[in-house]
């Protein structure tokens, strides 16, 4: 279907390409400027110190011969400098001052001693040299000039790209890249042809081609125009393309790292593309919030829940609940000292969500504010929860659970940090993702997991990411998607001296004594807890295997008929099934009212599993059973294509496996 467009916007004709000018009398092409006009054009704003200081002199010089004239120009210029540095930052506005009043300070010198005298001369050459170090080293000016050398050199570098008629609207020039907002002649491109040939515009500027990218968020309301981001300074790639190490400060000066006291301030853990420090705040007036964080293997979540334990443990005002089921709690066991309580199974994450949807409760209603205002005396309750999807999985009850205290953190303002390695819609349901604030998404294996945590797809692609601890953070549906770069903490040593540090901060009965509800210190852990040598696994399976082998040949095998392995499994699937139990014939019918219900073409494992409202295992379980029972028959048998169909005769069990 073709796309109308609005015939506003549609031409017919070509894009119109630049003609040089020619003279209306003679037919001849102009000569081109002079080699000094495009000189003092390129450098104009490296010689804005020379004009302030030839000007200068110039007032000394009509000073010295009329003083009223050259004192009203002098009162003049000082006043609009004065002026016009009160637009500027207070360190600009310093510089400003400090400019005027040296300039009006040799004027009278030089109106006393005489402009051309040897003295007045030197004296203007070092208030040259030293008003003009701080603006040619200003990031401002350096930045314009940048800017106008981009803008001066687009027609010819987007024409060389293939971008002929795509223009500049405006220029900003920034600390760590500029941004150029571009305009494509509408009814003829669209803002994915630059996209596409952004390495051709790299490869002919000379740039790397990471180096150029376009800001999915920018261009505004109107959908002709869009933002380039032209990097000069890249602060996560060095000028070879390789990624830099970004270490957190904690391991590179402990004394002087600089950390929020308080959780009503925002949390750091990494550096944006801007160069500056990344954060994401876990409480805000209106009370606690959730935080969502979600990569596949590698891709960055423990680093990051590392960087936020590290920034809680420094925080006088709360109290830090982990749930960590993986390898026994491995990752979070350095941080065991500073935890208020933690879980390493299963049973024990069902019993600390129970725990912590009480606690929140009893800390709200002793509150004497409606939302709790943290501090040493009524700290908050903060949860970090990781391997979500995989807790689910093993019980339903673990996401009521979490839904409920996803529920109850604001009043308390505690907070919830849930961390999933393969999010899935079936364990992120509506109910869970409207209440996440904020999420920090790293890299993932496909889109379907991004679009099972993310709030919106558009924009950066988390499946794309090429940088160790890259991720995107996004606050709500439509707030807008930053990528960062997570600090590097994992070494246990230097997490078990951020520990030490924070000594202070202890639980109170970490320091005093044991406690039912708090967590043994890594000491108690690694005596108590034996663990596992390199290749034990093995060599335990191996054994059992051995065993098992030793234990079949030993049996006596008398008067066991010799079947062959067709004759076996027909034996097999004609062997009674034990009946179902309750909640299995609930099941059972539920499954057959839906598939009874689809259309004639069957209905698919997805839309089962939508409509049933079971996890997707349980349902193939049973789906397979009730094949076995000739009530059920796939079509095709095997595959993700498969569709399910209720059996209309009677036919023998397994006709079609």
């Amino acid at each position: 279907m073709a796309r109308r467009m609005n015939p506003r916007y549609a031409r017919s004709e070509p894009i119109p390409q630049p003609e040089p000018r020619r003279d209306q009398q003679t037919g001849h092409t102009p000569p081109s400027r002079s080699t000094m006009r495009r000189w003092l054009r390129r450098h104009r704003w490296q010689l804005v110190p020379v004009h302030v200081a030839t000007g200068s002199y110039a007032i000394a010089a009509v000073a010295d011969i009329a003083p009223s004239i050259g004192y009203s120009c002098l009162v003049v210029a000082g006043g609009t400098g004065l002026a016009l540095a009160q637009r500027l930052s207070p360190a600009e506005r310093v510089y400003g001052r400090a400019v005027v009043a040296g300039a009006a300070g040799w004027i009278v010198l030089a109106d006393i001693a005489g402009p051309w005298s040897l003295g007045a001369g030197a004296a203007w050459l070092v208030g040259l040299l030293a008003g003009g170090r701080p603006w040619w080293a200003s990031h401002r000016v350096r930045g314009r000039i940048r800017v106008d050398e981009l803008v001066e050199a687009w027609p010819d570098w987007s024409r060389r790209a293939g971008l002929g008629g795509v223009r500049i609207v405006s220029a900003t020039a920034g600390r760590m890249y500029d941004r150029l907002r571009l305009e494509v002649v509408r009814g003829q491109q669209r803002a994915r042809h630059v996209v596409e040939h952004l390495e051709d515009l790299a490869c002919v500027r000379g740039l790397p081609p990471w180096w150029l990218r376009v800001d999915p968020t920018g261009g505004g309301s109107d959908p002709g125009q869009l933002d380039l981001l032209v990097t000069h300074t890249d602060p996560w790639r060095d000028q070879q393309g390789r990624p830099v190490e970004l270490s957190h400060p904690a391991t590179v000066d402990l004394d002087a790292w600089c950390q929020p006291a308080s959780i009503r301030q925002p949390v750091p853990y990494g550096v944006d593309v801007d160069g500056t420090i990344a954060t994401v705040a876990l409480r805000n007036e209106r009370g606690g919030r959730l935080v969502a964080i979600a990569s596949k293997k590698g891709g960055g979540k423990t680093v990051l829940l590392h960087g936020l334990l590290a920034a809680l443990c420094r925080m006088v005002d709360v109290d830090i609940a982990v749930i960590d089921c993986k390898e026994h709690g491995k990752a979070s066991r350095p941080w065991a000292p500073r935890l208020i309580r933690r879980a390493t199974s299963p049973a024990e994450a069902l019993d600390l969500l129970r725990w912590a949807g009480a606690e929140n409760d009893r800390r709200g209603a002793d509150a004497p504010d409606p939302v709790l205002q943290p501090n040493a005396q009524r700290r908050a309750l903060v949860v970090v929860i990781d391997e979500y999807g995989s807790l689910v999985l093993g019980d339903e009850r673990v996401k009521e659970h979490v839904e409920a205290l996803a529920r109850k953190i604001r009043s308390a303002s505690g907070s919830l940090v849930i961390a999933d390695q393969r999010p899935d819609s079936s364990t992120w349901t509506g109910a869970l993702r409207g209440q996440v604030d904020e999420v920090i998404v790293g890299l993932l294996e496909n889109r379907r997991d991004a679009k099972a945590i993310l709030p919106s797809l558009e924009g950066v692609d988390p499946t794309d990411f090429d940088l160790p601890g890259q991720v995107v953070q996004q606050a709500g549906k439509r707030g807008r998607q930053t990528e960062n770069r997570t600090w590097r903490l994992e070494d246990p040593a230097d997490i078990a001296a951020i520990v030490e540090a924070c000594r202070d901060r202890w639980p109170a009965e970490q320091i005093g004594g044991a406690s039912p509800n708090t967590s043994r210190s890594t000491s108690e852990l690694e005596r108590t807890l034996e663990l596992p040598r390199r290749g034990e696994g093995a060599e335990r399976v191996r054994a059992q295997i051995r065993a098992t082998l030793d234990a079949l040949a030993a049996q006596d095998h008398t008067g066991v008929p010799d079947l062959s392995a067709e004759e076996m499994r027909q034996r097999g699937q004609a062997a009674p099934l034990p009946p179902p139990t309750a909640e299995e014939a609930t099941l059972d019918e539920r499954i057959m009212t839906a598939i009874r219900d689809a259309p004639e073409g069957g209905i698919a494992m997805a839309d089962l599993e939508r409509e049933v409202g079971a996890p997707r295992s349980t349902i193939q379980v049973r789906c397979s059973i009730l094949r076995r029972q000739g009530r059920v028959y796939a079509q095709p048998a095997r595959g993700r294509h498969a569709r399910w169909h209720i059996t209309e005769s009677e036919q023998p069990a397994m006709s079609n496996a």
